[in-house]
Order: structure tokens, then sequence, then C-alpha cells
């Protein structure tokens, strides 16, 4: 599942940064991107087999890309995501201190996946960081930085899911 979700949630990240910077005319494509990428996380966490801790990590940014296609889509208020961010900040945090301390072995070394998954939630913390700055705080003038971040870390989590495929 880890491996899916590291190549799959780039594309909605990557979309959006490109919103942000101004190369999208219309939301509308933003918005189709997230929800495809919203139903694919969602499906993978309700009709997998077992629920697990990286269920709630897979669910929270599959509602975070829900978000992001109500917005596209719909044209819903960036403030509420920019709150739903702050969320997912703070949940990502954890997660990263959970894969980073080597959790996923019983001995407490840190496997691959493990390493892999902390840096690309790490990745994900600081996106929805910036988006909470941006939306949720009001810091307008930071959209573009916001963007470039975005789509360097959008990058980050797609390499790190391709290292993962490939067992680095």
């Amino acid at each position: 599942m880890e491996v899916i979700f590291l190549l799959i949630l780039p594309a909605t990240l990557w979309a959006q940064s490109w919103h942000f910077l101004g190369q999208f005319s219309n939301p509308k494509a933003m918005g189709t991107i997230a929800t495809a990428t919203a139903a694919a996380l969602g499906g993978m966490v309700i009709f997998g087999d077992g629920h697990g801790a990286l269920d709630a990590l897979v669910l929270v940014w599959a509602i975070y890309a829900a978000g992001i296609a109500a917005q596209g889509l719909a044209g819903h208020d960036e403030k509420t995501h920019g709150f739903f961010a702050l969320f997912a900040t703070v949940i990502s945090v954890i997660y990263v201190v959970y894969f980073m301390q080597g959790q996923v072995l019983a001995d407490g070394n840190a496997g691959a996946i493990s390493s892999n998954m902390g840096i690309a939630v790490a990745l994900l913390a600081i996106v929805a960081a910036m988006n909470f700055l941006t939306h949720g705080a009001g810091f307008a003038n930071m959209r573009k930085a916001t963007g470039w971040v975005q789509l360097g870390a959008a990058s980050g989590v797609a390499i790190m899911g391709g290292l993962t495929v490939i067992g680095l």
C-alpha cells in the first residue's frame, strides 16, 4: 500500500503546485486529478485487507486530496482546506517520528521502507504546513513559494516511491 500511496499522491500535489504557480488557467484540471487520487487512495483503505496505522495516514491524505478536488471542481473555500492542512501536518509529523525511529521492524532497526516513508512523510508535512500558512493563516503572499516548495516535495515523494519499488 505504501508504494501506491507514494506514487499516486504526488500527482495531486504536482497539480496543486502548478495551480499555485498560476499555470492552470482552469482549476478543474487540478480538481479532476485530485478526485482520481482521492478515490484511489480512499478505495485502497476501505477495500484493503487489514486496517493498520498506515491506513490512517493514507486516509488523512485521501481526505486532503478530496479537499483539493472540492476546491478545483466546486470552488470550495481555500481557508477550510488550509485548516485541514494543519491537521494533516500534525498527523504527518507523528508518522515521521514513527517511521524514523524504526518501529517497522521488531528489533528497532529501520528498514528501507521505514526510511523512505519517513522522508516522504516529512516532505508531506512540509507541504501541509505551507498550505496551512498560505490558506489557513492567511499569508497569501506565500502562494508562489508554496507552489515551488510543493513542486519539489511532490517530486521527492515520487522519488521515494520509486526507490521503494526498486528496493533502495
